[in-house]
């Protein structure tokens, strides 16, 4: 009275589904790119991490790094 090959395919499905649509969607949906230096919260643009770290960090020195 073992799992039958249909009962493991009906619990093994939906574990690939959902662990394909994981990597689906790291793939597509944009990461962000740039950290703050100092408290290390991210952003998706330099323009937004210069803002916040001009606001949030304003007596910290600036450190460009041209790549």
């Amino acid at each position: 009275m073992g799992i039958t090959e249909e009962e493991i395919m009906e619990m093994v499905v939906p574990v690939m589904v959902v662990a394909m649509l994981g990597i689906v969607a790291q793939t597509i949906i944009p990461q962000p790119q740039h950290v703050c230096p100092v408290c290390g919260q991210k952003f998706m643009t330099y323009d937004q991490l210069y803002q916040h770290f001009t606001t949030a960090h304003p007596a910290e020195p600036i450190q460009i790094i041209w790549q």
